[in-house]
C-alpha cells in the first residue's frame, strides 16, 4: 500500500496520534490524506509521512496553517535523516521557542535544506539562539527568512546565515533594524573570514561601545570591505577607539560613516580611514568640528605618509598645542 484516504472521518488528536505511532516505521506509504478531520494534528501527520517517504519531495509549504508547537515536533521528527527537503516553508503559523527547538534540533546536520522561511510566528529570544546554534556549522542554508517574528535578535540571525553561506552576496543593508549590542554577536560571528562583503549598512540602530568591540574584533584583519555605515548608533569615545584600532593597518576600508553617535571622536576616526585609504581625495574639510588635541592623535596618524591631501581645512575647533605638536610633527616631512 502507498496511499490511505481517511478525509472527512472524525478523528480525533488520540486517533491521529495512534495512527502515527503505527506508520512509525513504515517506508512504504507515500502519501496519507487526514483531511477535514476534528484533530488539527491531521494534516501535520499526512505531510509528515510524506516527508519520510516521498522521495520525490523536494520543496514543502505550510504557510497559514495554524500550525503550532506539537504540529512542528510531529514534522521535526521526520526531518531528522531527510535528504531531499530543500525548501521548507512555515509562514505565518503559530511556532514558538518551543517548537523552534523541534526544528532546530532536527536540522542542525542536515546538508540538504537551502531555504527555510519561518517569518511571521512567535519566535523569541531563545528561539532565535537555538536557530543560530543550530546552524553555526551548516554550509548549505542560504536563506532564513524570520521577518515579523518578536525577537529582535532573528534579523541578525538571518543575516549572519546569508552571510556565512551566500557567496554571491556583496552588500547587506540592516539599517533601521533595531540591532543592539546582543544582535551584534551573532553577526560579528559571521563577519570573521567573510571573503565576499564590500558593503555593509548597519545606520540606525542601537549599537554601542560592546556591539562596536564585537565588530571591530571581526573586521580587523579583513581586505575586503570598503563601505561600513554606522551613523546615527550610540557608539561612545571606547567605540570609537576599538574602531581606529581595528582599521589602523587596513587598507580597503574606503568609506566609515559615523555621524549621529555621541562620541565626538567619531569625526576624526572616519576622516582618518578616508584619508588613510581613499587615494582619490585632495580636499579635507573638518572646520567646526568640536576637534581637540584627542582627536588629533586620530587624524595625525592618518596623515602620516599621506601623498594625497593637498588642502586641510582644521579651522574653528578646539585644538591647543598638544593636537598642533602632533600635526607639527607629522607635516614636518611632508611635501
Amino acid at each position: 500500500m502507498i496511499a490511505l484516504e481517511l478525509s472527512r472521518n472524525a478523528f480525533g488528536d488520540i486517533g491521529a496520534q495512534l495512527l502515527i505511532n503505527s506508520l512509525e516505521t513504515n517506508k512504504t506509504i507515500t502519501k496519507v490524506t487526514l483531511t477535514g478531520n476534528k484533530s488539527k494534528y491531521c494534516e501535520a501527520i499526512g505531510i509528515a509521512i510524506g516527508i519520510r517517504n516521498d522521495k520525490t519531495l523536494t520543496s514543502v509549504d505550510l504557510r497559514m496553517k495554524q500550525y503550532g508547537d506539537n504540529e512542528i515536533k510531529l514534522l521535526a521528527n521526520e526531518l531528522y535523516n531527510n535528504k531531499t527537503i530543500t525548501e521548507l516553508t512555515l509562514r505565518k503559523n503559530n511556532i514558538s521557542d518551543i517548537g523552534i527547538k523541534y526544528l532546530a534540533d532536527a536540522l542542525k546536520d542536515n546538508q540538504v535544506l537551502t531555504t527555510l522561511n519561518l517569518s511571521q510566528n512567535q519566535i523569541g529570544n531563545n528561539g532565535a539562539q537555538y536557530l543560530y546554534d543550530a546552524f553555526k556549522q551548516n554550509k548549505t542554508l542560504i536563506r532564513l527568512n524570520l521577518g515579523g517574528n518578536p525577537s529582535s535578535y532573528c534579523t541578525t540571525v538571518s543575516a549572519a546565515i546569508q552571510i556565512r553561506n551566500d557567496k554571491t552576496i556583496t552588500k547587506m543593508d540592516l539599517h533601521g533594524k533595531s540591532i543592539d549590542d546582543n544582535a551584534m554577536k551573532f553577526l560579528t560571528d559571521a563577519l570573521i573570514n567573510n571573503e565576499t562583503i564590500i558593503e555593509l549598512n548597519l545606520s540606525q540602530n542601537k549599537i554601542s561601545d560592546i556591539g562596536i568591540q564585537y565588530l571591530a574584533d571581526a573586521l580587523k584583519d579583513n581586505k575586503i570591505l570598503t563601505t561600513l555605515n554606522l551613523s546615527d548608533n550610540q557608539i561612545g569615545n571606547n567605540g570609537a577607539q576599538y574602531l581606529h584600532n581595528a582599521f589602523k593597518e587596513n587598507k580597503t576600508l574606503v568609506k566609515l560613516s559615523l555621524e549621529g553617535n555621541p562620541s565626538r571622536y567619531c569625526t576624526t576616526v572616519s576622516a582618518a580611514i578616508k584619508i588613510r585609504n581613499d587615494k582619490t581625495i585632495t580636499k579635507m574639510d573638518l572646520r567646526s568640528k568640536s576637534i581637540d588635541d584627542t582627536d588629533m592623535q586620530f587624524l595625525t596618524d592618518a596623515l602620516v605618509n599621506n601623498e594625497t591631501i593637498t588642502e586641510l581645512n582644521l579651522s574653528y575647533n578646539n585644538i591647543g598645542d598638544v593636537g598642533a605638536q602632533h600635526l607639527a610633527d607629522i607635516l614636518r616631512d611632508n611635501k
